[in-house]
């Protein structure tokens, strides 16, 4: 079913994916350039699920699979937790599993790899701030890319994880839910267009 709040969530995924390809000459070469196919496969998740209709939940449980698993290896290649990251990706991987055995993939949404793969993210995050805050880089965080993607990523999965916890109680066609999942991806997204516009041609 598309909605207002699917369309305004789908154009801020297609502006940050243009942000990402015009400024790809700056980022090309650094661990980041991976967002750009990241962004052009939620671009295509959007449209296939719009063109698939009523039943396309399983599209979005290959979306968790891929997102948190597209994190995951991201974290992993700019944090020096590398053992923390890869138990992490086990205890996901165990979550995947365990949907995989006890839910209908096609016809079903995939609720119980939301909790851990949020918390996951979390500490991620928290990592990253805790390493970068300790680096003299802070200083020009304006300037930093990774800086904006990690606050996006963030605080999405902040805002994330109560919904998460208390999914089965939640009315998913209700005002209040939709107004939720829409800001939490214009802040997400806003700051991946943030991180591409903020970067200095070398």
């Amino acid at each position: 079913m598309i909605t207002t709040t699917s369309i305004i969530i789908m154009v801020i995924q297609i502006a940050a994916l243009i942000a990402a390809i015009l400024n790809w000459k700056k980022y090309r070469n650094t661990k980041e350039k991976y967002f750009l196919f990241f962004l052009v496969y939620i671009v295509f998740n959007e449209i296939a699920g719009f063109f698939i209709g009523g039943e396309n939940l399983y599209i979005y449980n290959i979306f968790t699979i891929v997102s948190v698993s597209f994190y995951l290896f991201w974290f992993h290649q700019i944090l020096k937790n590398k053992t923390l990251i890869k138990c992490f990706g086990l205890v996901f991987l165990c979550t995947i599993i365990y949907s995989a055995v006890t839910q209908d993939f096609w016809g079903s949404l995939w609720v119980f790899p939301f909790i851990p793969s949020s918390i996951i993210i979390i500490v991620c995050s928290t990592l990253f701030f805790n390493n970068f805050l300790n680096n003299k880089k802070a200083i020009n965080y304006i300037d930093s890319q990774q800086f904006w993607m990690v606050t996006g990523i963030l605080i999405f999965y902040i805002g994330f994880l109560p919904l998460a916890l208390t999914w089965g109680l939640i009315d998913l066609r209700s005002v209040s839910f939709r107004i939720i999942i829409m800001l939490l991806n214009l802040i997400l997204y806003g700051c991946y267009i943030k991180s591409f516009l903020c970067l200095k041609q070398d």
